[in-house]
């Protein structure tokens, strides 16, 4: 396998998108039980997209990554088999009860939300019997190194878009206030709303910030050493992303991996076609909140979004006056009617958009809420949008063809790079032309017109310039083409399951409610391996008080320069410290922050 880069897709039409703006593979959510409970989608769905996959010998992936209640099983394993039919070329689970079902012979992937981030955890998963595991997002490349020399297993790492703050399949907040488990695919993202800051004698240090949101994801510049250090499925993040969002990153992401595989061949490539993008991606111009590396390197830096948790995009400047619909910044500015400007109110990001602009001057269609020193952002380029939605998008595959003669009839031969063949033949009496080099020409310029196709002319072969009308020459193309698609678009054979290992032991004897166990096949598939549940998954007990409902090594100590052992030189707000436990308020919920400085950790705890 080489390098795989793998898209998301909140529906077959946004998956073909991907596939045609270059990625390797797409990963999509079945109807039921995937951790974006928004973005289910039918078998019609991916037999769509499995269809169109195969031409590129790219791979479709379906989640069914959900925890599962012991009434959901028999759903899940017949949703399984319907995927199976349905073409799909893995199974991405968290659930370990699935692996006592009879699931159909496909890979399975271990999603992050099975807790991937350890050297003994991934050992684990791959003794029995997964194929591949999805890392969690935090893991820096010495980490990823040590779990690529501990386990024979393929690793597949995020390289773009959002973070989760806590860890994947270890957050319980959303869950714990918001009734909405996470691991059920029903995340409210509490981590994303304000927060107050309080201490231990009750004060509020701070008020209504986003104290538990953080910056976005692009690792595009470290697909090498994410390589180097054992990934080779690189995946991007947003199943509820819009197609701006997919044809925009994949097309990003696709050209910086084509620039290393060009330098670096060795580490091959997962698909085949070649893409031409009729635009230049950029990731900063859809939704993010920031880009970082978060802790790739290991190191620890700034990372939090407390001012917003919204799409501000890029600054513009800062608003010195205001005079009715007239906003002058503090520099000039390159912005065009239908642009979105976006600030800060209250805590949230909010509005407006531009209807004219010259040099320091926007002209808004609504100024009210704009203020005197306000920073202005653009979130929305309208000329670029636009150029982006128009902008043509090929993928071909290069296909050698060859003419010949055999007796009373002409035959075209259409061949891949894989050693797919269609041939087309039309019988009749062709003989030699009278200008030779006219009809060779003639012939390579008909037979180069694949336009239609998902083929490009990649060498052409003549027997002998005999001649041929253009009209027959055209009619062989498309037969000659129509068939080498139907060929690579027809089912074939896939990967069965991994075979188990005999050595399968737990990292842990006794399993607490965080390792997700909510049916009595998951309790058996642990007991098979010596192990012990002692307690049931979160979504099954009365209440989580006293318990700790996220990890997460985002230090709101760090944050603010408290931190004992690593120093921030640039915190978002100089306060200080004052000692004592430190709490998190919103409404009634109340969380705990405690901080285990050693493993650099911070850890919420319900109240």
């Amino acid at each position: 396998m080489g390098l795989e880069l793998l898209a998301p897709a909140r529906n077959a039409e946004q998956g073909i998108l991907a596939l045609r703006c270059g990625a390797d593979a797409v990963y999509m959510g079945g109807a039921r039980f995937g951790a974006r409970q928004a973005a289910g989608c039918s078998a019609a769905d991916f037999e769509q997209l499995t269809r169109e996959a195969r031409l590129w010998d790219a791979k479709v992936y379906a989640t069914i990554n959900t925890i599962l209640f012991d009434h959901e099983l028999e759903d899940a394993r017949k949703l399984a088999w319907e995927l199976y039919e349905a073409g799909v070329d893995a199974l991405i689970i968290q659930d370990m009860g699935l692996l006592e079902l009879d699931l159909p012979p496909l890979p399975l992937h271990a999603s992050t939300q099975a807790v991937c981030d350890s050297p003994e955890k991934v050992a684990f998963l791959a003794n029995v019997g997964f194929s591949r595991a999805i890392l969690a997002r935090e893991q820096s490349l010495d980490e990823i190194r040590a779990i690529h020399n501990a386990a024979e297993i393929e690793l597949e790492g995020f390289v773009f878009g959002a973070l989760c703050v806590g860890e994947s399949g270890r957050c319980y907040l959303s869950g714990a206030v918001c009734g909405r488990s996470g691991n059920r695919g029903e995340c409210a993202q509490p981590c994303r709303a304000p927060w107050n800051l309080v201490d231990a004698k009750g004060r509020v240090l701070i008020t209504g910030k986003h104290l538990l949101s953080i910056q976005d994801l692009d690792l595009s510049d470290h697909l090498e050493e994410m390589a180097d250090a054992g990934i080779t499925g690189f995946k991007i993040e947003g199943r509820l992303k819009d197609a701006d969002y997919v044809k925009n990153v994949v097309g990003h992401l696709r050209r910086r991996l084509d620039v290393l595989l060009e330098r670096r061949p060795e580490l091959g490539r997962a698909s085949i076609g070649r893409v031409q993008h009729a635009f230049t991606p950029d990731p900063t111009k859809t939704f993010q909140r920031g880009l970082s590396t978060y802790r790739l390197d290991g190191i620890r830096r700034p990372m939090g979004t407390p001012e917003a948790a919204g799409h501000l995009g890029e600054f513009i400047g800062v608003v010195r006056s205001i005079q009715g619909d007239r906003v002058v910044l503090d520099r000039e500015v390159t912005l065009h009617a239908g642009d979105g400007l976006a600030f800060i109110e209250n805590d949230e990001v909010t509005g407006t958009v531009v209807n004219a602009a010259e040099g320091r001057q926007a002209f808004v269609q609504d100024p009210s809420r704009i203020k005197t020193g306000m920073k202005l952002h653009r979130n929305v380029d309208h000329q670029w949008l636009k150029a982006l939605r128009a902008a043509k998008v090929e993928r071909r595959i290069p296909v050698r063809v060859a003419l010949d003669f055999p007796e009373g009839a002409v035959r075209l031969r259409v061949e891949d790079e894989q050693g797919f063949v269609a041939e087309a033949r039309h019988e009749g009496e062709f003989s030699l032309a009278k200008d030779l080099d006219g009809m060779w020409r003639s012939a390579q310029e008909a037979l180069s017109r694949l336009g239609d196709t998902p083929f490009t002319l990649g060498e052409f072969r003549m027997q002998e310039p005999r001649f041929v009308p253009v009209s027959r020459l055209n009619a062989l193309r498309r037969e000659a083409a129509e068939g080498l698609e139907a060929q690579r678009q027809a089912p074939r054979s896939r990967p069965g399951r991994r075979g188990l290992w005999q050595a399968s032991r737990l990292p842990l004897p006794e399993l607490d409610f965080t390792w997700n166990v909510a049916n009595p096949m998951a309790i058996s598939f642990y007991e098979h391996l010596a192990g012990k549940v002692i307690e049931p998954a979160a979504e099954l007990q009365s209440t989580l008080k006293d318990r700790v409902v996220m990890t997460t090594r985002h230090c709101i100590r760090y944050e603010l320069g408290w931190c004992p052992v690593h120093a921030n030189p640039d915190p978002w707000k100089h306060l200080p410290e004052p000692g004592g436990t430190l709490f998190l308020e919103n409404g009634s919920t109340r969380l705990e922050c405690r901080f285990d400085c050693r493993r650099c950790r911070m850890e919420l705890v319900l109240r």
